[in-house]
């Protein structure tokens, strides 16, 4: 999927995860994602901003509308790495909040069939590319935008998410577990 900016630059879907793992792109890599210890921070923490872009976009803005495209499907992928590395966590409290992104995506579920997203039997998300094209901006506003529960829930839960995962991690590192770091 292509998105356009205001200076006319068609980017892809892949910008915006890029962007949303800016302090570990190899964290958004399937291949890569083996290899390191703390994707729950990364994935929590792009998830994170995922939501506060799409929170903060003006739906109004026709010119917006293939960024939030663009972003939708990067929150998807997004979406689907937090719920990976949180079920596969050995912390309960990432489980839980794994738990909480589910119930979350399952609440909306008919919200998000609307554009285009569906659940999967593992409780990760699916888009379709060309149904989520076709969403206007009226429809991603109801269901994305800043006064919306889910954004906000999906914000608020992937923030705490975020912090949750980083103060395990802080804990491994004082036990002296080994944990391996991009550099």
């Amino acid at each position: 999927m292509s998105t356009r900016v205001s200076s006319a630059t068609n980017l892809s879907a892949t910008y915006f995860m890029r962007n949303f793992y800016s302090n570990n792109r190899d964290a958004m890599k399937s291949s890569k994602r083996k290899e390191y210890s703390i994707t729950a921070y990364d994935d929590s923490t792009a998830l994170h901003r995922a939501a506060k872009k799409l929170k903060n976009y003006k739906y109004s803005d026709d010119e917006n509308t293939d960024n939030i495209r663009g972003t939708v499907m990067a929150l998807v992928d997004t979406y689907n790495n937090s719920i990976d590395s949180a079920s596969n966590s050995s912390s309960s409290s990432m489980k839980r909040y794994a738990k909480q992104l589910k119930k979350l995506a399952g609440k909306y579920s008919d919200e998000l069939e609307n554009i285009g997203i569906t659940i999967n039997k593992d409780d990760t998300l699916k888009a379709n590319e060309e149904l989520v094209k076709k969403a206007d901006a009226d429809t991603l506003n109801s269901l994305f935008g800043n006064d919306n529960d889910f954004t906000s829930s999906l914000y608020r839960v992937s923030r705490q998410m975020s912090s949750s995962s980083y103060d395990d991690y802080y804990t491994s590192l004082r036990a002296g577990s080994n944990i391996n770091l991009t550099v």
